[in-house]
């Protein structure tokens, strides 16, 4: 015991030196390729320029250059701390800071190159070349990286039809496609019951069709959750749902409804489970939940209907309560 403690305990010291060195060997990674990209680019923007002939002074002028394009640039890339961020999250900001600092990083070179120098016949068109062609290299490295790590995690996603095309579901929809992934959740299908919505797409989801259709759609889509997004729809409106949805075993959430809604705005962490009180038609009583217990504690108890929405509601609820059998 003495000796698996001991090991157990050198473990989880040498945990975050591990990390460590895992990070500090990626960002050697990053740079390492962003190095390579500022060569590629500035090689590239002289083929281009010469039409893949570089003649020998342009050869000879990009070799002599080279090394002080690559210093300014590794540097101001520093500053802008574009060898840091994880390229799964990349967004706007990321793109902002790439364009920052490759166009001050070609100022500074174009200054050098003209003033520091002294005189030399360095193409104007390659400095917008190089420009364009680096933040290209960099920008997309980070998207390919994105896009990569969205399709690995849309194969781990949860299946999500929403029932309700209207501002909510638009909502739901945009908060999934934007924050979505990082809860494995992935938008299939509309339904919607306004028949001009049908055949129509919110956000790139389709509007398959209507609450008749709804069990041909739940047989092809095969969805793991089915979530309604009409805060306004009646009790008897979510019953009928309901109804279509049982034979096919589905989880079923919802949103609150309008008076409980702040502003209008929907987000995914609104989203829950269907109560008891969204199938009522009435106002939910407020019980004295102690003489509930007295009531059920140690009792024997039946409920009728118990396989339906309702009745296991109730049963969960009794459960709670210790009956000495619930039938």
């Amino acid at each position: 015991m003495i000796q698996t403690d001991s090991i157990s305990r050198a473990t989880l010291v040498d945990m975050p030196l591990q990390f460590a060195r895992s990070n500090v060997m990626r960002r050697a990674f990053v740079v390492v390729l962003h190095l390579a990209f500022i060569v590629l680019a500035n090689f590239l923007a002289y083929w281009l320029r010469f039409d893949g002939q570089m003649p020998p002074y342009a050869s000879a002028l990009m070799m002599s250059t080279m090394p002080w394009l690559v210093l300014i640039r590794g540097l101001i890339f520093f500053q802008f701390r574009l060898y840091e961020g994880l390229w799964r999250y990349t967004g706007i900001w990321d793109l902002r800071n790439i364009i920052a600092g490759v166009a001050t990083s070609s100022v500074l070179f174009y200054l050098l190159v003209q003033y520091g120098l002294g005189p030399s016949e360095y193409p104007r068109s390659v400095f917008v070349l190089d420009a364009l062609l680096l933040t290209t290299l960099m920008g997309g490295v980070r998207l390919a990286k994105r896009l990569y790590s969205g399709l690995i995690s849309r194969e781990r996603s949860k299946r999500v039809l929403i029932y309700g095309a209207g501002d909510a579901g638009e909502m739901i929809v945009r908060e999934m496609k934007n924050h979505g992934i990082l809860q494995h959740l992935k938008p299939i299908a509309f339904i919607d019951d306004n028949p001009r919505k049908v055949g129509e797409r919110i956000h790139g989801v389709r509007v398959l069709g209507g609450h008749q259709d709804l069990p041909a759609i739940l047989a092809k889509e095969k969805p793991d959750e089915v979530w309604i997004a009409m805060p306004s729809a009646e009790p008897a409106t979510i019953r009928m749902i309901l109804k279509v949805l049982q034979p096919f075993k589905v989880s079923i959430k919802t949103l609150p409804n309008n008076a409980e809604l702040r502003d209008g705005n929907v987000g995914l962490n609104q989203i829950r489970d269907l109560s008891l009180e969204d199938l009522l038609d009435r106002t939910p009583v407020i019980l004295d939940l102690e003489p509930v217990r007295r009531f059920l504690s140690g009792k024997r108890v039946l409920v009728t209907g118990a396989a339906g929405s309702i009745g296991s509601e109730l049963c969960r609820q009794i459960a709670r309560y210790e009956p000495q059998i619930l039938v």
